[in-house]
């Protein structure tokens, strides 16, 4: 089998599977009107992946193959639009899974704010990486005038993009693992979410064994990783809606709802319907009890300071979040 055939079926079936998976997350997302930033992100990243495709085929296209027998300066922007295609696809596709994990995280933790930190810093580095490959193309343009049409982007882009790759997976593998491990769940379910988030050390390993072919002369299996890289960490991202959806369509429903009472709360508490829940648009919930209609003013903050309110703990907002979550869909 020629290259030439090698890197279109790559190009078309990997990423049309990545694709499938995502409309399919975003269906479902919609059909449950639960849409988010995280889906946003993923239907960037659906873009990006349709025109890294089109540049493959492009770039590939040389008078002796067809079918359209593109001319060189065609082939070029090909393999432009396909270079910074690849890098909005796995950077968008790693947006996406920062941004889901957002979704479990309560509006009031300092993690919240780490999360978003980390959100401009994959921002960062995204663009950095795009600004790399191209001033280093356009700085030895020799390439533009081989048969091949690929730019070497040698040890300094291979370097940056190990490095990138590794520091982002960590971040993506690390704070789902640090804000579930400080929940109540039961050891099924904790495996299942923290299994979930870790997918992301796949992209990971791909993204190695790129940066490897980076390294090395050989241009052919450098673009063949990128387009096996970017279809993973497209089909990465989707794991965290999908595979609880699965398994709820299989019948599973394990203590949905955390199970059991958490330590220190009221024996005394009220019923569902004697509480109020104020959203304020987020997923976590402010729960408090209503006051008894015959107190005055002025005892109902004495009472709340005292024992008519016993303060959420960090758990109880962790585990409704995930309830709430699990219900509409992670």
């Amino acid at each position: 089998m020629s290259f030439v055939l090698t890197i279109r079926l790559l190009a078309t079936i990997l990423p049309a599977f990545a694709v499938f998976l995502t409309l399919l997350r975003l269906y479902y997302r919609w059909s449950r009107r639960h849409l988010g930033y995280d889906d946003a992100w993923a239907a960037f990243a659906v873009l990006c992946a349709f025109f890294m495709t089109a540049g493959a085929w492009t770039r590939s296209d040389t008078p002796a193959v067809g079918p359209f027998h593109h001319s060189p300066h065609v082939r070029i922007i090909g393999y432009y639009m396909l270079n910074v295609s690849f890098t909005c696809v796995l950077w968008a596709s790693r947006m996406s899974i920062l941004f889901s994990i957002i979704r479990l995280i309560p509006y009031l933790m300092a993690m919240r704010i780490h999360a978003y930190l980390c959100a401009v810093l994959f921002g960062l580095m995204w663009i950095a990486l795009i600004i790399h490959k191209l001033v280093v193309c356009e700085s030895n343009t020799a390439w533009k005038h081989l048969p091949g049409v690929q730019c070497v982007l040698g040890h300094a882009v291979a370097g940056l993009e190990l490095a990138t790759d590794c520091v982002a997976d960590i971040i993506l593998v690390l704070m789902p693992m640090r804000l579930l491990w400080r929940i109540r769940l039961s050891f099924t379910k904790r495996a299942l979410l923290m299994g979930i988030f870790s997918a992301s050390m796949f992209t990971t390993i791909v993204s190695i064994v790129h940066g490897v072919y980076v390294f090395s002369p050989n241009r052919n299996a450098e673009g063949i990783l990128a387009h096996i890289l970017a279809s993973t960490a497209l089909i990465v991202c989707n794991l965290a809606v999908l595979v609880p959806w699965l398994m709820r369509a299989f019948g599973h429903r394990e203590d949905s709802e955390g199970g059991g009472p958490t330590p220190g709360a009221s024996s005394s508490a009220a019923p569902a319907k004697d509480l109020t829940t104020l959203r304020f648009n987020h997923p976590a919930p402010i729960v408090l009890r209503d006051f008894d209609g015959d107190k005055a003013a002025g005892n109902a903050r004495h009472s709340c300071e005292s024992e008519e309110i016993a303060p959420m703990t960090f758990s109880e907002r962790s585990r409704k979040s995930l309830s709430m979550v699990e219900r509409e869909g992670l």
